[in-house]
């Protein structure tokens, strides 16, 4: 606007200066060009400068309407008009959301620079030809849309998810962390890096970001708790290793210092009680480890502890079958339970009993661990054949869960 103004009054000063100038006399003008001249009164020449101008401006005017008009055609004509384009690329991000990836691959590609916002079509084209196998395509498009995007933001969520579907994990790491040092606290950023070092298993990154997460409210409270006790159990397990290298009688104490340093809340999650258990079991130091599993069973029923507590290296083996015994009383047909009890007579050498107890608790539910201990006590009974049908049923049931664990995965 300050361009223009100024122009005008620039244009105003030199035709005042003109005016004045012819005002004060007629003068004339007198153009010589080899052997013709022309001549003429300053008004007239003036008068022919003005018209000159006027049909320069109108010619160059025409000139450039004239190319936006072909370029208008040619638009119209190859991609149609600009509703069109909308059109077609409303379609094309409704072929994206049902998976066509082909259809919506041709329609977005051709639509780009038609709509008003494209920064979304040029991603959804770009996981478009990412689907169809053409990551160098893919590559090429998110280039283009870093070009007019206001943020890098949603281009480099898109690479590293492309790079994470690959399974190409420290690459989205790569590409995640340095938005993470500029942009701080974006959940999107967190929460796929957070699934990320799940996938790594990178516990130690994820307890590290544990609290960033918390801050920008990336998972909802149910989600943050179930994280918790994850990490809280990868650490006992993590820890409970490193306690091997050390003197038993250091390894208590060790394993004990971790698991004060838990909160309350999370000391009573059972999950966290069997990996603490468990470490503890690891460490020989079952009758530790009893005690934590039998007050924790008295406040919640939970199965894996149940499972622990059979195999469980306690002295006083009679003690342990009483407590169990007092368990059957109230959950008698509880194939857990049974398993467990069958375990304690097998190490109490009753192997009937424990024989019994292990087919009671295969008739409540066929399980791998009860159908193992079956076949090898079977085994060393001499029963050879049915040793054979039971460990036949073992296989069987170690491949359903090992489909169910692809199918999950």
């Amino acid at each position: 606007m300050r361009r223009r103004l100024f122009k005008a009054i620039i244009f105003f000063l030199i035709a005042c200066g003109v005016v004045f100038l012819l005002w004060r006399g007629d003068g004339y003008l007198l153009i010589a060009y080899g052997t013709k001249t022309i001549e003429m009164t300053l008004w007239v020449a003036a008068l022919a400068a003005a018209l000159l101008y006027l049909a320069i401006w109108l010619v160059r005017k025409l000139m450039l309407g004239g190319v936006e008009m072909a370029r208008r055609f040619r638009e119209i004509f190859l991609f149609g008009s600009v509703e069109r384009a909308q059109k077609r690329a409303a379609n094309g991000m409704v072929d994206y959301l049902t998976g066509d990836w082909f259809a919506a691959h041709k329609k977005l590609v051709r639509t780009l620079d038609k709509v008003e916002y494209p920064l979304a079509n040029y991603i959804a084209a770009a996981r478009s030809s990412f689907e169809m196998g053409d990551e160098a395509e893919s590559e090429n498009i998110l280039d283009k849309a870093l070009t007019i995007a206001h943020s890098e933001l949603p281009v480099a969520l898109t690479r590293a998810r492309f790079h994470v579907q690959s399974g190409r994990h420290e690459e989205a790491i790569a590409i995640l962390k340095p938005i993470d040092i500029k942009m701080p606290r974006q959940p999107a950023v967190l929460d796929l890096m957070h699934h990320i070092y799940i996938a790594q298993k990178n516990w130690r990154a994820l307890e590290d970001m544990f609290p960033a997460m918390r801050k920008a409210k990336v998972l909802s409270n149910v989600e943050f708790e179930a994280l918790d006790v994850l990490l809280a159990c990868e650490k006992m397990k993590a820890h409970s290793e490193q306690s091997k290298s050390l003197l038993i009688a250091e390894r208590l104490p060790s394993l004990q210092n971790l698991w004060k340093s838990y909160s309350r809340g999370v000391q009573k999650m059972p999950p966290v009680v069997t990996a603490y258990a468990q470490a503890l079991a690891e460490n020989y130091q079952d009758q530790e480890a009893e005690v934590i599993v039998r007050k924790a069973l008295s406040n919640n029923w939970y199965e894996p502890l149940v499972n622990l507590y059979g195999q469980l290296q306690v002295k006083e083996i009679h003690s342990q079958i009483r407590t169990v015994e007092g368990w059957l009383k109230t959950k008698p047909q509880d194939p857990a339970l049974l398993l467990t009890m069958g375990r304690l007579m097998l190490r109490n050498q009753q192997r009937e009993l424990a024989r019994e107890y292990f087919q009671r608790s295969l008739n409540q539910q066929k399980s791998l661990e009860a159908s193992m201990e079956m076949s090898q006590l079977l085994e060393q009974m001499g029963e050879h054949q049915r040793a054979s049908e039971y460990y036949r049923l073992s296989i069987g049931l170690a491949g359903k869960a090992q489909d169910g664990v692809n199918i999950q995965q």
